[in-house]
């Protein structure tokens, strides 16, 4: 049985499916006094805590495999620390955990420098385990850019010319439910990004042919990013967290960390990593204006 912290993410709710359609068996943790309704068919709820390691224990009994993730918050490193040591107290086979590309190498970004701590701790519990590295993902784009697109057609952005090679959580989860039920992947350390890096510009140029009106990207100071994410109700540390990160974009540049392009996806897929186009295409009616 493979038990599932995150299933309520996009990653976790495609990797729930990836799993069920072959025929494992799927351990969903729900925290308590959330609903443990909306899960598929044949996916088993639990009740458990990232916060109370007792619970996860008691959530892993039976468990052979493990998917980890968790959403951005300050005490995510105890969080997975305590979810890494509950495996290791149950004897758990293979411990999958969503990180962060650029987790392999230091930086001041909070996201970053999080997930690189989680990391190295994985790595030196001696649990047999793969981490898999997504870059930014591609559904930010309609669901967090679009609706910021203003009535002269510009978005802003504090990621200067920065060139990122966004992924779709779909190729994600499916990565994962091929490295939690296909042996041999155990010690890997996988950069999922999608099949190219795109700046901003980019960004606009395919929104603007998939919304039928044009799009300009314009390049925001991060203090104006700050206050526009404070104000549409982020806290203060989710705000700093995200300017950290696309300042950490901006210093990768047009050809850093953040662009390269890895064959992940195809390599264990066996199908090309879905592109922004891709995407835009599924939901181009309901974009336009």
């Amino acid at each position: 049985m493979i038990l599932i912290i995150g299933g309520r993410s996009k990653i976790g709710a495609a990797l729930i499916g990836e799993l069920l359609s072959r025929s494992e068996q799927v351990r969903v943790l729900i925290r308590a006094g959330k609903p443990a309704g909306g899960l598929p068919a044949g996916a088993e709820a639990v009740t458990g805590d990232l916060a109370d390691e007792g619970s996860l224990v008691t959530a892993m009994d039976g468990i052979e495999k493990v998917f980890l993730l968790s959403s951005p918050h300050p005490d995510a490193v105890s969080w997975h620390r305590r979810a890494i040591d509950a495996a290791r107290r149950t004897q758990v086979q293979l411990l999958v955990r969503s990180s962060i590309l650029g987790a392999d190498r230091g930086s001041p970004a909070e996201f970053i420098s999080a997930h690189t701590t989680c990391d190295r701790y994985l790595e030196d519990s001696g649990l047999p385990h793969v981490i898999v590295r997504p870059n930014l993902f591609l559904q930010n784009i309609p669901e967090s850019t679009v609706p910021t697109i203003d009535a002269s057609g510009n978005f802003y952005v504090d990621v200067g010319q920065a060139r990122i090679s966004m992924v779709d959580t779909r190729d994600v989860a499916a990565v994962a439910a091929i490295v939690l039920t296909e042996p041999g992947h155990a010690g890997a350390h996988y950069d999922v990004t999608g099949p190219q890096a795109l700046s901003y510009t980019d960004v606009a140029a395919k929104l603007t042919g998939a919304m039928g009106r044009q799009v300009t990207y314009v390049d925001a100071p991060d203090e104006a990013m700050r206050q526009a994410l404070l104000g549409a109700g982020l806290n203060q540390w989710f705000a700093d967290a995200l300017v950290g990160l696309y300042q950490d974009y901006r210093r990768s540049g047009t050809d850093g960390y953040a662009a390269q392009v890895t064959s992940t996806v195809e390599r264990l897929t066996g199908r090309p990593a879905r592109s922004l186009d891709d995407l835009l295409g599924e939901i181009a009616p309901s974009s336009r204006s």
